[in-house]
């Protein structure tokens, strides 16, 4: 008798596949679909600095810094550092079904971007202050474009914890239900990437 004949019926079963094949999460699929086109928005607004900053034919007054102050930057990026640090803690919190780890390593990721945004409008008072603003120039409107798009994304990604964390403590996620935590945190890290960039491109070089 054929393995795939029912003893009682004598009907041909169908033979089952040998492993089923886990479907893409497609929350994770559109995630890096935004990251990516981010990702290209961005390296044009990165192209269009360097052309301006090296284009000899532009007038660059002397309260266009070239190379702002570095200090309050360096404090902003460690706390992003920080932060990445946090959320990474949460994300693998989740993954081994720890709901504490969970809604405290989001609630100092959130936090800690609202810190970031709150250094930057600071940033942002003492360029204006001196004179400098996004009116100044190409070159100025480059320079503020950079930071003002970066903080928008900062400001995209603590919402997205906030609802993340809002879920968390309503206990929606599980160790195998957590395609949202995963997504909320591969966008931290990208904005993470995104300030080392704008960190080295506009104060450090």
């Amino acid at each position: 008798m054929s393995a795939f004949t029912s003893p009682q019926s004598g009907s041909i079963r169908q033979p089952l596949p040998a492993a089923r094949r886990k479907r893409p999460d497609r929350g994770l699929l559109g995630a890096i679909a935004f990251i990516a086109s981010e990702s290209m928005f961005f390296s044009g607004l990165f192209v269009a600095y360097f052309f301006l900053r090296t284009d000899t034919s532009l007038t660059i007054r002397s309260d266009q810094p070239l190379h702002p102050s570095i200090a309050l930057p360096l404090f902003n990026t460690l706390i992003l550092t920080v932060s990445v640090v946090a959320m990474a803690w949460a994300e693998r919190g989740i993954a081994k079904n720890r709901q504490r780890n969970l809604i405290i390593g989001t609630t100092i990721a959130a936090a800690l971007g609202l810190i970031f945004m709150l250094l930057q409008s600071v940033e942002f008072s003492r360029f204006i202050t001196a004179g400098f603003t996004p009116n100044s120039s190409a070159f100025g409107s480059t320079f503020f474009a950079l930071l003002i798009f970066h903080v928008l994304r900062v400001f995209a990604g603590v919402t997205f914890m906030v609802i993340v964390l809002i879920r968390a403590l309503m206990g929606q996620f599980t160790q195998n239900r957590r395609s949202a935590v995963q997504a909320c945190a591969a966008y931290w890290y990208f904005i993470f990437i995104v300030w080392l960039l704008v960190f080295a491109v506009l104060y450090g070089m």
